[in-house]
């Protein structure tokens, strides 16, 4: 055996004579301190440490809040919520979950006693304390709750919609629906009532809100159909919706939330009532023969698709409302079309003019301008169009291209099919 010594061992003398050779300089690597296996011990009760004298008083949670953050934040630093968050900690109330659990034990016991204001108190520390938990969903909805059985409407409302804001998949969400939806019925209902100003405050009834209360009734209706589009109330707030802008004469309104109801629920209890007083609020919203005419159409259009959707729920009487309702839409439609073609015929526009006369004729034969409509066309039929070009000779010149446009004009007037109809007063006549 060979002794353990730098005469015996001549390899391990060379290698400690190379390393005293070796030089040290800036640009050369340096020897790294090892890193022993208590190392990253010590590292990690280093930041636990540094974690608690940040905490504070708060360090006794059994979990770091979500609200503490240990990197650097940047600019959000400055950051209102961020603010405001150091203030709290300052103050002695940064986020502590046996505080939070604490005050949420203490405020349900109150609750139970109906002690409900003092509960309110309770609840707002547990919100305040441990957000984005359990412990702040449920504090949240007990605040709601309390709020609700001490009649401020308003402020339990908007305690609702801030729980769904913030927990949409809350577990209290149908619960919340029914809640927002009576308040709603009861906004209503007083209005509809006292026809409450909108710009005077109320300052004796903490159950209305300050201003406008119609307002914030819609808008909780609003909140049921948004937070729970496929719950059992979505339907019914469109359909009160619809009906309180219909009794305040609002008939555009009516009208979109009638539409929606008839589209996204095809499948409510309400479908039926739905098509009937938005035909209703359509017919109503026409302004007359000089204003716009599509929500005419939509109204011929929807009267026609009820004979056809609801042949069975349909009463008598019912039908008998319906089929006269479509025929006062097409003495509206032949009337718009008279007028139009009697301001054509004033101005010697005959071509345009037959064109509307023979659409009430062949579209309207069962209205009462359809044989004057007839009548009126066969005393123009033959006559000619006056000249939009006094002048025609200058306007070759000078201006060439506005015979081409009044040509595309006249071909986009002309309808071929009318054309075709024979005279003989059984449709529209020829041209």
């Amino acid at each position: 055996m060979i002794p353990f010594s730098s005469g015996g061992f001549p390899g391990l003398a060379c290698r400690l004579a190379l390393l005293a050779t070796v030089p040290v300089c800036a640009g050369c690597a340096t020897l790294q301190k090892p890193q022993w296996p208590w190392a990253a011990k010590a590292s990690a009760d280093r930041t636990e440490a540094e974690v608690e004298r940040q905490l504070g008083e708060d360090a006794d949670s059994e979990v770091i809040s979500s609200e503490y953050v240990a990197a650097d934040p940047g600019w959000d630093y400055f950051k209102g919520e961020n603010v405001k968050q150091r203030w709290k900690k300052l103050l002695g109330r940064g986020p502590n979950e046996k505080v939070a659990r604490a005050a949420l034990a203490d405020a349900d016991a109150l609750f139970r006693e109906r002690r409900y204001e003092d509960a309110i108190k309770k609840y707002k520390v547990a919100v305040d304390r441990w957000p984005d938990s359990v412990i702040e969903e449920d504090a949240m909805w007990q605040l709601a709750e309390s709020y609700f059985f001490t009649d401020q409407y308003p402020k339990a409302e908007d305690q609702y919609d801030e729980l769904v804001k913030k927990y949409s998949n809350t577990k209290y969400l149908d619960r919340i629906a029914q809640r927002q939806f009576v308040i709603a019925q009861y906004w209503i209902a007083i209005d509809q009532k006292a026809h409450l100003p909108v710009i005077v405050p109320n300052l004796a009834d903490r159950s209305r809100p300050l201003f406008d209360t119609r307002g914030r009734a819609l808008k909780a209706f609003d909140h049921v159909r948004i937070n729970d589009p496929r719950g059992p109330l979505a339907d019914d707030s469109i359909m009160a919706a619809a009906n309180a802008h219909f009794l305040d004469r609002q008939w555009l309104d009516a009208d979109y939330f009638y539409g929606l109801l008839r589209s996204e629920y095809p499948d409510s209890d309400f479908l039926l009532q739905a098509h009937l007083l938005g035909l209703q609020a359509k017919l109503r919203a026409y302004q007359g023969p000089g204003y716009e005419g599509g929500i005419l159409e939509e109204a011929e259009i929807l009267a026609d698709q009820m004979l056809v959707q609801f042949p069975d729920q349909l009463g008598r009487e019912e039908e008998e409302r319906l089929m006269k309702t479509r025929g006062e839409i097409a003495a509206q439609q032949a009337l718009r079309h008279w007028q139009r073609a009697e301001f054509y015929a004033k101005g010697k526009h005959y071509t345009s003019a037959r064109i509307y006369y023979a659409l009430i004729a062949r579209d309207y034969p069962k209205t009462q301008l359809a044989e004057q409509a007839r009548d009126r066309y066969l005393a123009i039929r033959d006559k000619a169009d006056v000249s939009d070009d006094p002048l025609p000779m200058l306007t070759r010149v000078f201006n060439p291209d506005a015979l081409k446009e009044a040509e595309l004009d006249a071909m986009a007037e002309a309808e071929t099919q009318i054309a075709r109809q024979n005279d003989d007063g059984s449709a529209p006549p020829r041209f």
